[in-house]
């Protein structure tokens, strides 16, 4: 657990000693990810759910390996080395990378919003007595929230690995993923939960809009970085 603190300890202090450069990364990715806060604004107007538009913010944009933040994940990526970083990294991990985490994204969008809509129906049927499904509702709905929880978690070392591997590969990542997460998985899951908390929290605020997302990809990144070395298994 301590050592989950230390790596969000240290993503903080890189995003506010740099926090210029944090600022612009961050501003540019939730600019390239306007598609997607457009896509979740048209989505809360039509089931009547303001609620919807910081939800889809935080996973849609935050939490999957959103092509459009790949040039961020790059530059956090910098920083958390000690290296010096602007821009022109950002839109250099952009040009190498969006392909590859585009495939991951539109791999994991329909995986996530399948998992939503288990969890919503069964969470409905479970406050409904009046429904046949009643019975059955409130361990199903604990199944997929469970279920959703983990997916979602595991996308804490997706971005970072696609960037690590020498073969960017969506299947590798996500193996290796399951690997970190078994691996160590007090602090992965020490790190998850203040990871998708702060998601949650500045895409509610606004904040992401400025800050939040450099700070989840710094938290990301700095993750990664500890357990690295170690953790991965050879790749072939």
């Amino acid at each position: 657990m301590r050592f989950g603190l230390r790596a969000v300890g240290s993503a903080c202090h890189q995003v506010f000693s740099h926090l210029a450069v944090s600022f612009g990364g961050n501003l540019l990715a939730m600019l390239l990810s306007l598609p997607i806060v457009l896509v979740s604004i048209v989505a809360a107007f039509f089931v009547h759910s303001l609620s919807l538009v910081p939800l889809g913010i935080a996973l849609l944009v935050g939490v999957l390996p959103n092509p459009a933040c790949m040039g961020l994940q790059m530059l956090t990526r910098e920083l958390a080395r000690g290296d010096t970083a602007d821009l022109a990294e950002q839109w250099q991990g952009l040009r190498r990378y969006w392909r590859v985490s585009l495939r991951a994204w539109l791999i994991a969008v329909p995986i996530t919003i399948a998992c939503v809509l288990n969890v919503v129906f069964w969470g409905t049927q479970a406050a409904s007595p009046a429904s046949s499904l009643h019975a059955v509702a409130a361990p199903l709905f604990v199944f997929w929230a469970l279920v959703l929880f983990l997916w979602l978690g595991l996308h804490l070392y997706v971005a970072p690995l696609l960037l690590a591997q020498s073969e960017a590969r969506v299947l590798l990542g996500y193996r290796n993923a399951v690997v970190i997460m078994l691996s160590r998985p007090a602090a992965s899951w020490t790190v998850i939960l203040i990871w998708l908390g702060a998601l949650v929290f500045t895409s509610a605020t606004g904040l992401a809009t400025i800050i939040g997302l450099a700070l989840a990809a710094s938290i990301q990144q700095n993750t990664l970085r500890r357990l690295l070395p170690n953790l991965l298994p050879a790749q072939g």
